[in-house]
């Protein structure tokens, strides 16, 4: 066999794979709408991580004049994303929900979802500046591993709200100015 027919059966065999895993999507198929469905469950967190991340985020992103983090259920879409990452960022993820525990552990003798609101966001503002014991600057060589635990949480947490119907409006995004794109004619 010459390179040509090796090519030739190596991009076919792809091909063939594609389309036997291929999966038809309706036109109109929402993937919020399975989100938002009453009997939810998580495909990646377990129980008490989910309810970690859900106060968490509203922390984060309260319900303010607009809705916060939870009524865009920034939970459940970060729980599906991470369902489908690589191992390595579903433990960087987890580390960071567990850091938040450990803290609260630490300082209250309670896991995070237990505090009170006030010592829930104490402990959320003290995880959200660089500092060391002595000093508040970010760049001090040893300073608190909280903030980059608190850095990844927020990252993840305004991405989804942003890119969420819930988040878009809190920006004022009304849609695409020219209107709906109709393609090529």
């Amino acid at each position: 066999m010459n390179r040509r027919d090796l090519f030739r059966q190596t991009l076919l065999g792809a091909a063939a794979a594609a389309v036997s895993q291929a999966r038809e999507i309706p036109s109109d198929y929402d993937a919020s709408k399975e989100l938002a469905r009453s009997d939810w469950k998580p495909v990646f967190f377990d129980a008490h991580q989910n309810e970690t991340l859900v106060v968490f985020a509203e922390i984060v992103i309260p319900t303010t004049d607009t809705p916060g983090a939870k009524a865009a259920l920034v939970n459940r879409f970060i729980d599906l994303v991470l369902a489908a990452e690589t191992s390595d960022t579903q433990r960087k993820f987890l580390d960071s929900l567990s850091f938040l525990d450990g803290e609260s552990f630490a300082r209250h003798r309670e896991s995070f979802i237990h505090l009170a609101p006030e010592q829930q966001t104490d402990l959320v503002t003290y995880m959200a500046y660089p500092h060391t014991l002595e000093t508040w600057d970010e760049n001090v060589p040893t300073a608190y591993k909280g903030h980059t635990h608190f850095s990844n949480l927020k990252d993840w947490i305004s991405r989804a709200y942003y890119s969420s119907p819930v988040g878009m409006q809190a920006l004022g995004y009304t849609g695409s100015p020219g209107g709906v794109f109709e393609g090529c004619k």
